[in-house]
């Protein structure tokens, strides 16, 4: 009993201090990057709760918000930066809220989303069982971090890295089959709906599939009761946060894949964008039908396609989706690798070609669309060419010699 208690203290003394300089370092960085709009809206909207007696959740307290980060007030058209996040996972915010200047508020949230993201890259490998080179595992994570489709989310302040990581961590206990502690996850995989890709819905689709209804009866009880006790605590939030959703939802947030068509195809944009969301949508129906009853590696392929093919699907896309894409580039990589033995020196240079998305950030008058649609893109063709040596046996000598 001893030897445990020194083990939890000093994994929490190397937890604080992993902490402390991450935020020591995140502080001299952040003042001098714009952004971390994702997380101030939820770090005003639990300062006023703690500190002021107004509803965090209604318009006129959205306008402190607002000029904070226009300048003043929301107008017709601009997105107004309501507060959306549920109450019961607000509370989680209140630690950050008692901190008042807001560049420590959000050095400190980044140190702990740092720490989420190496999670969700730790996990993406764990799920994939990708065994791969010291090399490759250092490039892998310093694209993790450095890359477009990491860094960005972190100077945003997005807590999309949270959600990733509950949902992985989903995956792992479905596999697992650890129901109790699933159901716990998908009550705070609720974060926000959007920011879950498809893969929320997937986990649930296989779950209702697979008649595992007790999953569900935790989350309801544990929904009911986290509930209830913000009911106590808060009585009149409910109401005001459905009208926060949707005040947001009806302005949007992101980009459409349409409009992004339209800058380069004025005429046909939306056609096209229309064409590829109904393949979207017949792809991801064929392929979850056909994933019921299937084992987890084909289970795993089905998830990281709903990730890839969300953008296509033309709903609003948001940084907010770039930590899923480094599951299936791992189940990818991890597939290539186990085909081609000289894979292992092309593997390096596709890690190279994503930390140089910066290049494209700062050059091209459209990056930011570009660089939201293309990696999805890649991905999905990836996938698909993969998708015969997951589901098929082996075709020739050659194969099962391999």
């Amino acid at each position: 009993m001893k030897e445990k208690i020194i083990s939890i203290v000093v994994v929490a003394l190397a937890f604080s201090l992993l902490v402390g300089i991450l935020f020591r370092v995140n502080y001299l960085i952040t003042p001098e990057f714009s952004g971390g709009d994702s997380f101030r809206v939820p770090w005003m909207g639990a300062r006023t709760f703690l500190f002021t007696e107004n509803n965090p959740y209604l318009a006129e307290t959205a306008e402190e918000t607002q000029i904070a980060i226009y300048g003043q007030p929301a107008e017709e058209g601009q997105y107004p930066y309501r507060l959306d996040t549920p109450f019961y996972l607000l509370i989680f915010y209140f630690p950050f809220a008692l901190i008042k200047d807001f560049d420590q508020a959000r050095a400190l949230w980044m140190s702990l989303a740092e720490i989420s993201l190496f999670a969700v890259g730790f996990l993406s490998i764990y799920l994939a069982e990708w065994k791969s080179s010291r090399v490759s595992l250092v490039l892998f994570f310093s694209t993790l971090f450095l890359s477009f489709y990491g860094l960005y989310p972190l100077f945003e302040g997005s807590g999309t890295i949270f959600t990733a990581l509950i949902l992985l961590l989903a995956l792992v206990a479905l596999r697992e089959k650890w129901e109790e502690v699933l159901g716990i996850l998908l009550l705070f995989s609720t974060f926000h709906l959007q920011k879950g890709a498809l893969l929320l819905f997937f986990i649930l689709f296989l779950i209702i599939a697979a008649r595992r209804w007790r999953v569900f009866s935790i989350f309801a009880m544990s929904f009911v009761v986290v509930v209830a006790i913000t009911l106590i605590i808060f009585p009149d939030w409910i109401i005001p946060f459905a009208g926060s959703l949707r005040a947001n939802l009806r302005v949007g947030q992101g980009l459409l894949f349409s409009e992004t068509l339209q800058v380069w195809q004025p005429d046909d944009g939306k056609i096209i964008a229309n064409i590829t969301k109904w393949i979207a949508l017949l792809l991801l129906f064929i392929e979850w039908r056909s994933a019921r009853g299937k084992d987890f590696p084909r289970l795993l392929w089905v998830a990281s396609l709903s990730i890839v093919m969300t953008p296509f699907l033309d709903i609003r896309i948001t940084p907010d989706l770039f930590p899923y894409f480094f599951l299936p580039l791992v189940l990818f990589l991890k597939t290539i690798r186990s085909r081609w033995e000289n894979a292992k020196w092309g593997i390096p240079f596709l890690f190279i070609l994503l930390l140089s998305s910066w290049v494209i950030f700062t050059q091209s008058t459209h990056a930011f669309e570009i660089l939201t649609f293309a990696f999805p893109f890649i991905l999905g063709i990836s996938l698909y060419w993969m998708r015969w040596w997951l589901i098929r046996p082996p075709r020739t000598w050659v194969d099962q010699i391999k």
